[in-house]
């Protein structure tokens, strides 16, 4: 199917859903199975997710230092994170139920500082943090609403430009499964970004996945 016509089609089928006031998000309960995690009948991540992921959170904290994660989800990024040694590991989520289920996970490492949960949507906490305070930022939400919709961090990049340190690096679930658009690459520049890079994964969607039915996905290396 081509990425166009598959698009759309995603767009049909979650305005059959709905997209959820912010309020009425967070009021929901968020379902977890052996392979996903549903919110409010939205499909917010599935564990065939986990290589790809693996690939970001590589590419943002192989080199350890002061991370932040935006959106916990199923908490694979996390894992993988942890298990490159980092310095400090922020993380930003907007859901009560996978905060709790990320308090739990994490207990340890929460209570010695190891890392630190920002409660409630990016778009009003990250204002807040300090300019060049992170050395690499994962940054992987659920759109709420249908003009953010594959292309939801369009939105991130002037912010996550902010608050890399020089020699930063930013990656994110890029939607795209083989190079970025010219519109990809123009936010990108426009947000002050010169050193843009990607490497080509492969993914194994099972056939029911709404959200995904390519065999790849860029995972983007962005450097300040």
């Amino acid at each position: 199917m081509p990425l166009l016509f598959f698009v759309m089609d995603i767009v049909k089928i979650r305005k059959e859903i709905g997209f959820p006031e912010k309020k009425d998000w967070i009021k929901a309960k968020a379902k977890y199975t052996q392979d996903s995690l549903v919110i409010a009948g939205h499909p917010v991540m599935e564990s065939w997710e986990t290589d790809y992921m693996k690939v970001l959170a590589d590419i943002i904290s192989k080199k350890g230092g002061n991370i932040l994660e935006v959106g916990y989800g199923l908490g694979i990024a996390t894992n993988f994170i942890m298990k490159n040694g980092v310095g400090k590991h922020t993380v930003i989520e907007f859901h009560p139920d996978v905060i709790k289920k990320c308090k739990e996970t994490y207990y340890n490492e929460i209570r010695k500082g190891d890392i630190k949960i920002l409660q409630g949507f990016w778009e009003e906490l990250v204002p807040t943090l300090k300019d060049e305070s992170f050395d690499g930022i994962l940054f992987d939400t659920y759109a709420l609403e249908e003009e953010q919709m594959h292309k939801n961090h369009f939105w991130f990049f002037k912010e996550a430009f902010r608050l890399l340190k020089k020699g930063g690096v930013l990656s994110y679930y890029s939607d795209e499964a083989k190079n970025f658009s010219e519109e990809h690459i123009k936010k990108l520049k426009d947000a002050g970004f010169t050193k843009i890079d990607f490497k080509v994964c492969k993914v194994n969607p099972p056939k029911d996945c709404i959200y995904w039915d390519k065999k790849t996905m860029i995972a983007p290396i962005i450097v300040k």
